[in-house]
């Protein structure tokens, strides 16, 4: 009975708009296969126990990661939603297993799922290998655009996925710097400030104040470059993004969103914040965002997207690769983090197969597909300053 509460949000939660996606014709899935594929953050540890068989529901576990063809991908931990008081997120991480004394604490939820994660690539027999320096990546001395046919270096087709721990909301670190050389020492290589509310470090775009970087959070800015976890753009308010990016001084992501310009509709409902007006990236941050070299994560949630096909997910590359240039574009598609998407992880290969018709060069798609991401990622833990793209 336990578990109900979970199952029961994974179903109702993780839908698709396409359960069939058209064939991907052999020489694009050759293609798809040869390059890096890279998803920058998925929901699936905050949703479902198990990762290493395959389920009906949701939409990513580790045979549907080979399927799809992916090298890395970014499983992320958030502590509390949809507000500080973790009102929805309590009893939903009792009915995943976390124990009730670790649910009173930020970081205490965060160790318990990061137990999880370590868990899951321990019984996966190699199949699932964790992130903690730069030598785990694959093909971490590639070019900027990833393209690359080199045998096992590319493609989750060969049998192994590579995974790195983010954490969304920067309320984790429960107001103590020192937490941050902490998350990294438990192997958490990437780091939100901000997640669907305003806290200590900075605002959120869906909060109820949406300021911009606080005292606290400049440090923690620091603090996460000087460890080497990746600052995550993600989920700030403008005004954050525009204070936290003069201080930035290595590579940097925001690793999942849409663009206000194509789903842009706020809600009826008076005081709702979580819109995708909101919640979405206009253009003027999405330009500073690429002039200060960021690359951009693209989620595939129908709501975010303003559409439910993959001409849609289409449209939303194209705007990346106008506002932000085509080095700064990747995937980040928030598969099980509570919203319907166009398809599932194994629907990356027919996404690769639409961006190639709709006349964007191999080059350019492989680093859509993982290149650009991998490039930056590689870029964070090896240790280098932001230079340019």
């Amino acid at each position: 009975m336990r578990s109900v509460i979970s199952r029961t949000a994974d179903r109702l939660l993780h839908t698709v708009a396409l359960d069939r996606l058209p064939p991907v014709p052999p020489d694009v899935a050759e293609f798809h296969a040869s390059i890096p594929v890279v998803d920058l953050l998925v929901g699936t540890p905050l949703f479902r126990p198990e990762l290493l068989r395959r389920r009906r529901r949701g939409h990513v576990e580790l045979p549907r990661l080979i399927e799809g063809g992916v090298d890395v991908v970014g499983f992320t931990i958030a502590t509390r939603h949809p507000d500080l008081r973790g009102t929805l997120s309590t009893p939903h991480f009792w009915s995943l297993g976390v124990p009730w004394r670790a649910l009173g604490s930020d970081m205490a939820i965060a160790d318990a799922f990061i137990d999880r994660i370590e868990g899951w690539a321990v019984a996966s027999g190699g199949r699932l290998r964790l992130v903690r320096e730069v030598d785990d990546l694959p093909g971490a001395g590639r070019g900027s655009s990833g393209e690359s046919g080199e045998s096992g270096e590319s493609g989750g087709s060969g049998g192994s996925v590579r995974a790195f721990i983010g954490v969304q909301g920067g309320h984790v670190l429960e107001g103590d710097l020192a937490n941050v050389e902490r998350l990294h020492a438990r192997g958490v290589r990437m780091m939100a400030l901000a997640h669907v509310m305003d806290n200590a470090l900075v605002g959120s775009n869906t909060g109820r104040r949406a300021y911009g970087l606080t005292v606290f959070g400049r440090e923690v800015v620091a603090e996460l470059e000087r460890v080497g976890i990746v600052v995550d753009l993600a989920h700030m308010s403008p005004a954050g993004i525009r204070d936290t990016l003069p201080l930035l001084k290595r590579p940097f992501v925001l690793s999942h969103t849409g663009f206000q310009r194509l789903s842009g509709a706020t809600s009826r409902i008076p005081g709702r914040r979580f819109t995708p007006r909101n919640r979405n990236l206009g253009d003027r941050e999405a330009r500073l965002v690429g002039e200060a070299g960021g690359v951009v994560g693209l989620t595939l949630s129908t709501r975010l997207l303003g559409g439910d096909d993959l001409d849609a997910v289409a449209r939303t590359v194209d705007a990346a690769l106008e506002l932000c240039g085509p080095t700064k574009v990747a995937i980040g598609s928030d598969f099980d983090g509570a919203l319907r998407m166009v398809c599932d992880i194994t629907g990356l290969p027919a996404v690769t197969a639409r961006l190639l018709a709709g006349g964007l060069d191999r080059q350019t798609v492989a680093g859509v597909m993982g290149g650009n991401a991998l490039r930056v990622l590689t870029g964070i833990w090896s240790g280098r300053s932001r230079g340019p793209c």
